[in-house]
């Protein structure tokens, strides 16, 4: 999928990332059209103030105020002052997964699994840094195929905007009075339990009663709250990790294989290349290339 990438001077086309810089809205429909609902939004009010309505509740933003929009959200702009200005970065899920480090700290990445958005107020320097990350994302995801490390700087930038939002979000009275569903928490908890045991457990079930729910109940409720199921997230995951063990060279492919509980390093050099269409000694070629 390619989605627009954009600034007030230019327009650029990326897979999966959409940033505006400093935009002017004059039309609710040119502001409508913005936001899309198969990716992760997250918009700064730079000027002026507006109303949106996300999941029929209603969100004033005036300037400084920040707000993350969640995949598959109705939003709706209600009102818009005339000298609105915003901006804003969205990425899809893929693109959030093909530019992680690694497995994700998600105890501090709630935001983006809740359905119920929450606005904060960021303080000038928190304003500053957001947005000259946000030009940095531009600036790589722009820049020629031929700049040797544009991949890593880009996976880098995405990575070190993600982890400064979390802070943010972390200090703000919003981490302490979110409201999670049922459903949302138990995908949070199969989170926070997926981190730390995706190198050794690689079963639903294993998850499922950590959790003391059924398989079919696990993987309809990840499938329902995250648009992907139980075992998606789970062989997702160990392909990150995976990723993370082929970038140290004194590791071998069956020391990784054993690492990371595979049978044998031909059921592991399979199970990676079918995710990533490299086998692990192609993946670790091409790092050390880089």
């Amino acid at each position: 999928m390619i989605i627009v990438l954009v600034n007030e001077n230019s327009k650029y086309f990326h897979l999966g990332l959409q940033v505006c810089i400093f935009e002017s809205f004059t039309s609710k429909i040119a502001f409508r059209e913005l936001i899309m609902t198969d990716c992760f939004s997250i918009l700064i009010v730079n000027s002026g103030s507006l109303c949106i309505q996300i999941n029929n509740r209603k969100i004033y933003l005036s300037v400084h105020e920040l707000v993350v929009i969640p995949k598959r959200t109705i939003c709706e702009v209600l009102i818009m002052s005339d000298q609105l200005q915003i901006s804003q970065l969205s990425f899809t899920s893929e693109f959030a997964f093909k530019n992680s480090i690694r497995w994700p700290h998600i105890g501090y990445f709630e935001f983006f699994i809740t359905q119920t958005s929450r606005k904060i107020l960021l303080k000038n320097k928190d304003v500053i840094l957001l947005i000259d990350l946000f030009k940095l994302l531009e600036n790589k995801a722009k820049s020629s195929n031929k700049h040797v490390f544009k991949n890593e700087i880009l996976l880098f930038s995405f990575n070190l905007l993600l982890y400064e939002l979390a802070s943010i979000y972390h200090r703000s009275s919003w981490y302490i009075s979110v409201k999670h569903s049922r459903k949302e928490k138990l995908v949070i908890d199969f989170f926070k339990i997926l981190e730390a045991n995706c190198r050794k457990q690689h079963s639903v079930k294993f998850y499922a009663d950590t959790l003391l729910v059924t398989t079919g109940h696990l993987t309809k409720t990840v499938k329902e709250v995250a648009e992907k199921t139980a075992k998606q997230f789970i062989e997702e995951a160990i392909v990150l990790e995976a990723k993370v063990l082929l970038k140290n060279n004194h590791l071998t492919i069956l020391d990784i294989t054993e690492e990371l509980q595979f049978s044998n390093s031909s059921f592991f050099s399979n199970f990676f290349k079918r995710h990533t269409s490299l086998s692990p000694s192609e993946y670790r070629l091409r790092l050390n290339f880089h």
